[in-house]
């Protein structure tokens, strides 16, 4: 577990002065910002959080979410990152994410298109959807009279989610498995040459003609350190939303500017187009004589120019995760990678000697170790290289499936289960203390626990007084945190 790393990223300055405020606005006619000369210290402030919130189990903890800290975690399991996104509340892996505006697309039972704001969808997920009574007496399960709102979680797994066949360029049908609330992040404005936009985050990872990649890395984003844009690729094309197959060459732009690269005439382009649609559309007399079958309306990806970038400032975000093969979805008209990413480029370079097999895979060390029943065991050396073994054995079968043409996701399924992994993770101060309840207890995965142990000197300089109260009241006892 000696690899293990965690650092910070980024942190809201003077956590508990902002708690202090939240506290004091709730309670207060007064606007609490034209009295901020006149606020305690960030120490103090600590001190009445423990004081009048805290300690007295009142259970008004909203205060708690607003300041946010977010780490990089290194070299970590993949199961760890399973056993941290369950049961979470408030917490944001990966930090790619969409602004709330971000429109989302699904393909009706008729074949049409609806588009659903992201921010809606997160509404919908976590409150339900609001019921069509207004509810006169209070429900079976305590809920008090007035309009109430109903889970609508498995209608929205059943609709039709567009995503695209990363293998074929064609546009299929998917599901939702889970919408995240990612908090508040610096939002930047991609304007394409049709005119349309979309607010994403750097790190978001966006289909360009070069396969994968952030946007800041597509866009070879270069910013000061205000975030505003001082340069980016000129040449950046992001797949988007679709032109059907064999059809749509006079409103294919990519095409177009083909011909008129060439020198053709626009009566030659005509003839060109003329010429590709026949070909395509091209039937057989014999073929004909038979009753035709529909075909279906099938749509390509086609790449469009990025020809504006803009910082809009620190925005709520909201990402999706996709059920299924393929872990994309539309948002805006452009192809978007959905959360929990994860590539192959490690297996490869392990066999390529570029790496060390325990930078990519991991196992614990040897020695004595307890289930959750309380069953002792032994891991022993031998067992311990064996499994070593294993997990080359694996790699190379990886990189034989990859070099066949197998997909990413597809090969990677072959591999063990405990490759590692870096990712970013942010929480809120309520939340962290939610998930060290959950996680940091005794018998929690070991590794989940190392994890905790890592980020909690952070957390702990970051708001001393809270650290302190939960050090002493709640660490280890597996208690529900505020």
């Amino acid at each position: 577990m000696q690899r293990f790393r965690v650092e910070v990223i980024t942190k809201t300055p003077n956590p508990q002065q902002v708690i202090y405020a939240a506290m004091h606005q709730d309670y207060t006619d007064a606007f609490v910002v034209d009295e901020r000369d006149s606020w305690p210290s960030e120490s103090q402030c600590g001190e009445v959080i423990v004081k009048r919130l805290l300690a007295g189990e009142r259970g008004h903890y909203g205060p708690l979410e607003h300041p946010q800290i977010v780490f990089n975690c290194g070299y970590f399991p993949h199961s760890v990152m399973q056993q941290a996104r369950t049961h979470r509340v408030g917490v944001s892996f990966d930090v790619q994410c969409l602004s709330g505006d971000s429109e989302v697309t699904f393909v009706k039972t008729s074949g049409g298109l609806t588009k659903i704001k992201i921010s809606e969808l997160y509404d919908l997920w976590t409150n339900g959807e609001k019921a069509l009574r207004e509810r006169k007496i209070r429900g079976r399960k305590g809920e008090a009279p007035g309009i109430y709102r109903r889970d609508c979680k498995t209608r929205l797994r059943k609709m039709k989610l567009r995503v695209l066949n990363e293998e074929t360029g064609i546009f299929e049908i998917g599901n939702i498995k889970e919408v995240f609330d990612q908090g508040l992040q610096p939002v930047y404005r991609l304007t394409l040459e049709d005119g349309r936009t979309l607010d994403c985050t750097e790190n978001h990872r966006l289909l360009t003609e070069r396969g994968w990649q952030t946007m800041g890395e597509a866009l070879e984003l270069v910013t000061n350190n205000n975030r505003e844009v001082i340069t980016y690729n000129q040449n950046c094309y992001l797949m988007t939303n679709g032109v059907i197959v064999g059809k749509g060459l006079y409103q294919d732009k990519t095409w177009l500017q083909e011909q008129l690269s060439a020198g053709l005439t626009a009566r030659q382009i005509h003839n060109q187009g003329l010429e590709l649609e026949f070909a395509q559309n091209f039937v057989p007399i014999v073929a004909l004589a038979q009753k035709p079958k529909p075909t279906g309306r099938k749509l390509k990806a086609h790449p469009m120019k990025v020809v504006q970038v803009r910082y809009l400032g620190l925005q709520k975000t909201y990402d999706l995760e996709v059920d299924g093969k393929w872990h994309n979805f539309v948002a805006n008209g452009v192809v978007v990678h959905n959360s929990f990413r994860y590539t192959g480029n490690q297996f490869l370079q392990v066999l390529e000697g570029k790496k060390d097999i325990e930078d990519v895979f991991y196992l614990r060390p040897v020695g004595h170790y307890t289930d959750r029943q309380g069953k002792k065991y032994y891991y022993s050396p031998e067992q311990r290289a064996a499994d070593l073994e294993w997990c080359m054995e694996a790699a190379k079968r990886y990189a034989a499936s990859f070099q066949a043409g197998m997909s990413e996701e597809h090969a990677r399924g072959i591999v063990p289960f405990d490759y590692r992994q870096h990712f970013v993770v942010s929480f809120n101060v309520r939340s962290f203390l939610h998930f060290c309840d959950l996680r940091n207890k005794k018998d929690a995965q070991l590794e989940i626990q190392k994890l905790c142990e890592l980020m909690w000197p952070h957390f702990a300089e970051w708001t001393p007084a809270i650290a302190q109260w939960y050090e002493k009241q709640r660490l280890g006892k597996a208690r529900l945190a505020p």
